[in-house]
């Protein structure tokens, strides 16, 4: 099993505002990358573009080689998945069902769910810890055993490049650290993962790469270590945090013993991200 997600020189506008600016970022199988960026930096807007939703003003983006426009939809869900951040069925569908969705990409003309495609649905449930709630409606669940049941719905679909948006959202800090876990073994098993987190301790928890978005461009990308450091933390989100080495040598990010309000650099509040 091997993907790989490639985007070079991405630009995007939208009401005459720059959103991205010349974004390069590659995504591949084994990897968890993380995208991490203030809130209006672009996150959202970039996945869309990477997953074919929007289309750049210039840039190209490839999957395995081939121009993402050119994949016909049907074959790319088969190898690009998505989770998104938020989603509300108005429909009280059993959890099951939902995870059933994944597999509409492999079903013939007739749209008929076989004996397989439940199987890869349970399979999906159970490594999601959620197979109890298969047959609870969807609409009854918890928020964050609804973005379980999401990113069962994509293992279920069989890609092997997950994006995810805040995939740890809603998730209670047991199942946080779970999911992230999760995370590493499914990029131990060939999965590559992209996702945005506003959490720099879940990137240096459970990801190999960071890839640090500001000003619509990526301005730092590689080991998360390395990458987050007290100044840049301070350049993206105007707070004073220092690192900190655990015992068996994670590291943390704390708040700096004596705080000294900054300059503002971005302002208080930034358009939206999403486009839509």
């Amino acid at each position: 099993m091997s993907a790989t997600l490639l985007a070079r020189d991405l630009r995007y506008a939208w009401r005459g505002r720059t959103v991205l600016n010349g974004v390069d970022l590659h995504v591949g199988s084994g990897e968890v990358v993380s995208l991490l960026g203030a809130n209006g930096a672009g996150k959202s807007t970039l996945l869309r573009l990477l997953l074919g939703l929007l289309r750049p003003a210039t840039g190209a983006i490839h999957l395995d080689g081939a121009p993402i426009a050119s994949i016909p939809r049907r074959l790319l869900a088969r190898r690009l998945a998505y989770v998104p951040q938020v989603h509300v069925s108005p429909f009280p569908y059993l959890v099951r069902d939902v995870v059933l969705l994944g597999r509409l990409p492999h079903a013939g003309l007739s749209g008929r769910i076989g004996p397989s495609d439940r199987q890869a649905a349970d399979a999906a449930l159970t490594r999601l810890g959620i197979e109890h709630l298969a047959e609870r409606p969807y609409t009854e669940i918890s928020g964050g055993e609804r973005q379980l049941a999401l990113i069962a719905r994509a293992l279920a679909q069989g890609a092997h490049l997950l994006v995810m948006d805040e995939p740890t959202g809603g998730l209670d800090y047991g199942n946080q650290l779970r999911l992230l876990d999760l995370l590493r073994t499914l990029a131990a098993d060939g999965f590559g993962i992209l996702k945005t987190t506003h959490h720099p301790d879940h990137v240096l928890h459970g990801s190999h790469r960071v890839a640090i978005l500001r000003d619509g461009r990526i301005v730092a990308d590689g080991p998360p270590a390395e990458i987050l450091t007290r100044p840049l933390m301070r350049s993206l989100y105007d707070v004073d945090v220092e690192p900190h080495r655990l015992a068996d040598g994670r590291l943390v990010f704390m708040p700096a013993t004596a705080q000294t309000p900054p300059s503002p650099r971005y302002p208080q509040s930034h358009p939206s991200e999403s486009p839509a």
